[in-house]
């Protein structure tokens, strides 16, 4: 433990950033996967969720967001002045992203869970995240599916050398490409659309992870 304090405590700023928000970001997937595989395996998992349910993922959800933008941000970096066009365009769509997830979660547990308590419905209806044409589901799937994944397949161009950029390549294109293709399912009312919960709840994590793995390693720069 003492060594990777030591080793942890002589990275770059830039890397020890890295560190944390790729670790937090795992940590908190790894979190929201496990309460929702309880809830599957206690019969408790239903369409709505329940509204503890709701409030533990928002809560996630507002969390995750600004630790998201940092590890991103610590990947732009890292990155060389060649390749930082990919990196910085990156960057540009996840903050697009934490802006929109942040925004539907932000007024999820504000106005409209203090509406819903106070029994007053009037105008909530198309704002509830799991209402019939729910224009916050729209603006959910417009940050992780659109945003994110757009953000993803930049960068996964960034990675070529090495396992764990191998690794981190097809994992990045893996989130994109499931991302993007549930956002047009989104968009025409199909089943492709359930696509997005395979990227969001499993891939993104791998990526974090992997991610957590190359800011250790503490490299200068990303070397292709």
């Amino acid at each position: 433990m003492k060594k990777h304090y030591s080793h942890f405590a002589s990275l770059p700023l830039v890397h020890r950033i890295g560190v944390l928000s790729s670790i937090l970001t795992t940590l908190l997937g790894v979190l929201y996967f496990v309460v929702i595989l309880i809830s599957i395996l206690t019969g408790k998992f239903v369409l709505p969720p329940a509204e503890d349910l709701q409030l533990f993922a928002g809560i996630v959800s507002l969390l995750v967001c600004p630790i998201i933008v940092a590890m991103m941000a610590s990947l732009h970096e890292i990155t060389l002045p060649g390749k930082r066009i990919l990196s910085q365009i990156s960057l540009g769509f996840t903050l697009l992203f934490a802006l929109s997830v942040s925004i539907n979660r932000f007024s999820q547990l504000g106005v409209v869970r203090q509406a819903v308590n106070a029994g007053n419905m009037e105008g909530i209806a198309r704002m509830l995240a799991y209402g019939e044409y729910s224009v916050m589901l729209g603006i959910e799937y417009l940050g992780w599916s659109w945003f994110l994944g757009l953000a993803m397949l930049f960068a996964a161009f960034l990675f070529s050398n090495g396992r764990i950029g191998h690794w981190l390549r097809w994992s990045m294109m893996t989130y994109g490409i499931l991302s993007l293709i549930s956002a047009v399912g989104f968009l025409l009312g199909n089943w492709l659309s359930m696509l997005a919960f395979v990227a969001w709840g499993i891939v993104l994590f791998v990526v974090s992870g992997l991610l957590t793995v190359h800011f250790w390693r503490g490299q200068e720069y990303i070397s292709g």
